[in-house]
């Protein structure tokens, strides 16, 4: 999915951020009354050790984010479409791709990889509404050059995920509310990081995501993060 090129200067008109439904219309190509249903597209910086980034669609800059930042959803044409992000400020892809959306539909773009190497994944984010008095939860492994990872909560015997390699990732589960989870990675049955005092709010929708490197003390640690996605 990694390419580099220089970044265009066309300017198309990108739809200014939307409330999170599943269907909602965009911006019209045409002058005329039909509506096009959009789809819904997330940037999450999770690249750690990489500077803050601007992301791109059709070669038009979005917005900005640093690590760990994500930036909710924003509406977009459906159909083929180039997405990217490069070095804040620059004119140089660090690294794009193309994406498929679907009008109605929704998707996250992490970039992902440390700086020499970084990448995007693409995820369908599937946003239908919880069962009755529950949460969803998925897990996702971003984090570079670790073994497969299981994810768990605190207390229970079972765990939630299990045996994620780097960039996979789970549908989305049911879960019980709480407010005050905490979430634990495993390595071979063994707890390397926690997230600590979690409320998990019952009709939303949340993705963790094991973040940083093993190696780093820094703010660039291994760990976990939360996004909500709906």
């Amino acid at each position: 999915m990694k390419t580099k090129n220089y970044l265009g200067l066309s300017t198309k008109i990108i739809c200014a951020l939307f409330a999170i439904t599943l269907t909602f219309s965009a911006c019209k190509k045409d002058w005329n009354n039909d509506p096009i249903e959009a789809a819904g597209i997330g940037f999450v910086h999770a690249s750690p050790g990489t500077a803050a980034l601007d992301y791109i669609l059709d070669n038009q800059k979005i917005g900005s984010f640093s690590y760990t930042n994500d930036r909710g959803y924003f509406a977009a044409y459906p159909g083929t479409r180039l997405v990217g992000v490069s070095k804040k400020d620059s004119l140089k892809y660090l690294t794009n791709g193309t994406a498929a959306l679907k009008g109605g539909s929704f998707y996250s773009v992490f970039v992902v990889d440390t700086l020499k190497s970084t990448k995007l994944l693409l995820v369908e984010d599937d946003l239908k509404a919880p069962e009755t008095d529950k949460a969803k939860v998925r897990f996702i492994n971003l984090s570079p050059g670790s073994s497969p990872l299981d994810l768990a909560v605190e207390g229970n015997a079972t765990a939630l995920f299990t045996s994620k390699a780097f960039k996979e990732f789970t549908p989305f589960t049911s879960i019980n509310p709480s407010d005050n989870y905490t979430f634990q990675v495993k390595q071979a049955g063994t707890v390397t990081a926690t997230l600590p005092a979690v409320k998990i709010e019952k009709g939303k929708i949340y993705t963790i995501w094991a973040k940083g490197l093993s190696s780093k003390t820094d703010s660039t640690k291994f760990g976990l993060a939360i996004m909500t996605n709906k």
